[in-house]
């Protein structure tokens, strides 16, 4: 699977290849994305009900994805870091599955990626 194809339907290519200028640096950080810890933060902030650390979790996922064009994920986290930041836990939790579907698809389509 090209880097191209890879994000159909999870972001924009044009964006990311824009700020990235080459596939194998696109493909670098879309493998450091599979390291990061924000998304499982998020999940167990979430499930304690420390809104302030899923605050934190969310915020930064949300500009993780900004930063690689994960537009999908981006928006399903937004209602999420947004609903955070209002200190509504309830909205936060039921936002939330959503980022989960996408932040899924990201993980699959980067796993295909190689």
């Amino acid at each position: 699977m090209t880097v191209k194809n890879c994000y159909n339907g999870i972001g924009n290519y044009e964006t990311v290849s824009a700020c990235f200028h080459s596939d194998e640096k696109i493909k670098r950080f879309l493998s450091m994305f599979l390291q990061d810890d924000n998304y499982k933060r998020l999940a167990q902030a979430l499930e304690e009900g420390d809104v302030d650390a899923a605050f934190v979790a969310a915020h930064t996922l949300k500009g993780v994805c900004q930063n690689l064009s994960l537009d999908h994920l981006f928006e399903a986290d937004v209602a999420v870091t947004e609903a955070l930041r209002g200190k509504n836990l309830t909205e936060a939790r039921e936002n939330f599955p959503r980022v989960k579907e996408e932040y899924e698809k990201v993980v699959n389509r980067i796993e295909k990626l190689g």
